[in-house]
């Protein structure tokens, strides 16, 4: 420790050290925030499994095409894909998109089967798989 160092207060920091303690929280709510969004992710990954009896790696590409093909956040993506497999309630162009890549990577999936009570049917001839 310099001669300087040993007059300054205990309790001061060095003028860029208010600067890294900001950083580094801001880094901290970042990596807060990512890890309940890898969740929301991961839940939405399981719901399209079970619903259309595909790989984990395909469920993911199916989220990925669709927020790809819409424009959205893959987080907003995963949450309307849980609130679906919850109520069977979706938004008209991500249902289509859903549907969609769901058809084109399941064998066994089709559309309006195993809703949860009370879920609409499908709303249009865009609703159905077409093998």
């Amino acid at each position: 420790m310099t001669f300087e160092e040993a007059q300054q207060p205990a309790d001061s920091h060095p003028p860029d050290a208010d600067a890294r303690v900001a950083e580094l929280e801001r880094e901290v709510a970042q990596l807060k925030e990512a890890v309940v969004s890898h969740a929301d992710v991961d839940r939405a990954v399981g719901v399209l499994i079970a619903v259309a009896r595909i790989s984990p790696a395909d469920a993911f590409d199916v989220l990925r095409e669709v927020l790809m093909r819409l424009n959205i956040k893959l987080r907003r993506v995963a949450l309307l894909t849980v609130r679906w497999g919850q109520s069977g309630v979706l938004p008209v162009n991500v249902r289509t998109e859903l549907y969609r890549h769901l058809c084109a990577r399941s064998d066994v999936f089709e559309p309006g089967r195993g809703r949860p009570a009370g879920a609409r049917t499908p709303a249009s001839r865009a609703d159905t798989c077409t093998r």
